[in-house]
C-alpha cells in the first residue's frame, strides 16, 4: 500500500540523507585506495568503496520507487537483503598482510568516524520512522553499518599497535 503524502515526504527526506552519507563514504575509500601505497591497505579501500557503492545503489533504488510509487521496491525482507551481505573485508590473513603508514591509519579512523555517524542517523531513522517498512530498511542499514565498524576498529587497533611497535615503543 503507498505511503501517504506526509509519510513519503519524510521517507523521502531520510533516503536523500542517506545517499549523501553513502557517497561520501564511497569517495573517502575510492580515493584512500587511489592513494595507499600498501597493496592489502589499497585492496581493502576498495573492497569498502564498492560496498559503500552497493549501499548507494539500493537506496537510490529506492528512492525512485518511492518518489514515483510511494512505496519501497526493494522490500526489507531477509531474501531481498541478504544479497547485500558481504564477508568480512579484514580477516585474520589481512591483519597479516597489511602494513599500515600514517596515511592509512588516518584514513581508517575517518572511516570509523563515518561509520558511526551512519549508523547514529540509520538507528535515529529507524526509531522515527513512519512506517514499518522504513524501520526495516534503516534496522538493515545500521546493521550493515556496523559490520563494517567492527572490521574498521579492529583494523584500526591492529594499525595503531603496529605504528607503536615499529618505532620500538613497548605496550604500557
Amino acid at each position: 500500500m503507498p505511503m501517504n503524502e506526509e509519510t513519503k515526504k519524510a521517507v523521502l527526506e531520510a533516503v536523500k540523507t542517506a545517499i549523501i552519507t553513502e557517497l561520501r563514504g564511497l569517495e573517502i575509500y575510492r580515493a584512500a585506495a587511489e592513494k595507499a601505497t600498501d597493496p592489502a591497505a589499497k585492496q581493502m579501500f576498495l573492497a569498502l568503496a564498492e560496498e559503500e557503492k552497493e549501499h548507494k545503489e539500493f537506496l537510490e533504488k529506492n528512492f525512485r520507487s518511492l518518489l514515483e510509487t510511494g512505496e519501497w521496491s526493494v522490500p526489507a525482507t531477509p531474501e531481498n537483503l541478504g544479497g547485500l551481505d558481504h564477508p568480512p573485508i579484514i580477516t585474520k590473513e589481512f591483519l597479516e598482510r597489511v602494513r599500515g603508514g600514517d596515511f592509512e591509519m588516518a584514513i581508517v579512523s575517518a572511516g570509523v568516524e563515518l561509520e558511526r555517524a551512519a549508523i547514529e542517523y540509520y538507528a535515529k531513522q529507524a526509531k522515527e520512522s513512519p512506517d514499518e517498512e522504513t524501520r526495516k530498511v534503516f534496522e538493515f542499514l545500521s546493521k550493515w553499518e556496523e559490520s563494517h565498524l567492527r572490521q574498521l576498529d579492529e583494523l584500526q587497533s591492529h594499525l595503531r599497535d603496529q605504528y607503536f611497535a615499529d618505532r620500538g615503543f613497548s605496550p604500557m
